[in-house]
């Protein structure tokens, strides 16, 4: 127990603290070097909060525990009051070795403060109120209670978010499948419909050169016709001759090649229409499949479908050529050989 005398001194020196100029101690004036700028006054607040604890259960203390603590707080009253009473360039120069000081008197407070907690629990009966260990212990139950209440809500609200955000997500998924496969077969029909334009064009083409091809065919083998060959066998009927199966092997091979082309451009406009009306119907497919399997062969199948167009009769190994010359300029020259020369 400690004694009246210390008691008293722990009263004094407690007046000490208290009697230190605040605003001399923090100096807020000069700035970033006061104390108030490096937190201080939370560390004052608390030293006085400690040393008036102490002095009022301090006499549940045992009496050199009690005068350690004195001892301590004396020494931090007289660094303050010294500290306050400095000009302002000492108390600059001083201000980090105040500070490590006061650090280092702090520590040993907590060395012996436990006395003193445990002197107040023993002076407010915290120890021996039966009603406050039941208070406390209904206190500890019901906030349990209430922890694990909370827990199992936010265990049945998770799963229920988790749930719904898995449904959402679903949905979301199948939602952008729709949007997507709406999106690409809009603009396959778009390209389809452009690309058959073209071709149509073509077709359009190649046919209006073929028939001339065909015009002038006839036409040079009808003028050719018409012109009389000399009566004798003689070099000009091979020379003629010549010159007009030249004349109508270019005319045919041109004629050729425009019919060629034109079957070529039919086959492609036969399988853009084919690849419209696949696309076409693409969405109705699509749209009456249940599972995303179902929809994804649908699409494989469809693909297959549009790339996959198979024959159309129009192209083949068949020979185009409307004209072959068969007859060359050596036979020619043994057939002119070979006839009888009329006297």
């Amino acid at each position: 127990m400690a004694s009246q005398q210390a008691l008293e001194q722990m009263k004094q020196m407690l007046d000490g603290l208290k009697g230190i100029d605040r605003n001399k101690l923090l100096r807020p004036t000069i700035g970033e070097e006061s104390l108030e700028q490096a937190g201080f006054a939370k560390t004052l607040d608390t030293i006085l909060r400690k040393a008036t604890f102490a002095q009022q259960y301090g006499g549940d203390v045992d009496e050199s525990v009690f005068n350690a603590v004195n001892g301590i707080f004396n020494n931090l009253r007289v660094a303050l009051d010294a500290q306050a009473k400095r000009s302002n360039t000492e108390y600059v120069q001083q201000k980090a070795n105040v500070l490590a000081q006061i650090e280092s008197t702090l520590q040993q407070l907590r060395q012996y403060w436990t006395h003193f907690v445990a002197a107040a629990i023993e002076a407010r009966g915290f120890l021996e109120d039966e009603g406050i260990r039941k208070e406390y212990q209904k206190t500890v139950d019901e906030m349990k209670a209430q922890a694990e209440d909370a827990l199992k809500h936010v265990r049945e609200e998770s799963s229920k978010t988790i749930a719904e955000a898995r449904k959402l997500a679903e949905e979301i998924e199948k939602r952008e499948r729709r949007t997507a496969a709406h999106i690409s077969v809009k603009d396959a029909q778009t390209q389809f419909q452009e690309a058959q334009k073209d071709v149509d064009k073509q077709v359009r083409i190649w046919t209006v050169l073929s028939v001339l091809s065909l015009a002038a065919f006839l036409l040079v083998a009808y003028y050719l016709s018409r012109v009389v060959l000399p009566d004798k066998w003689e070099w000009q009927v091979v020379y003629y001759t010549a010159i007009r199966i030249t004349i109508l092997t270019a005319v045919g091979a041109a004629a050729t090649f425009c019919l060629r082309i034109l079957r070529a451009q039919m086959h492609m406009s036969h399988h853009n229409r084919h690849r419209q009306r696949v696309a076409n119907s693409m969405q109705a497919f699509v749209e009456a499949a249940i599972t995303p399997e179902q929809r994804d062969l649908i699409l494989a199948a469809l693909v297959n479908a549009i790339v996959d167009f198979g024959t159309s009769g129009l192209l083949s190994k068949e020979d185009d050529a409307i004209y072959t010359p068969k007859m060359t300029i050596d036979s020619i020259t043994r057939t002119i050989s070979q006839s009888p020369t009329k006297p």
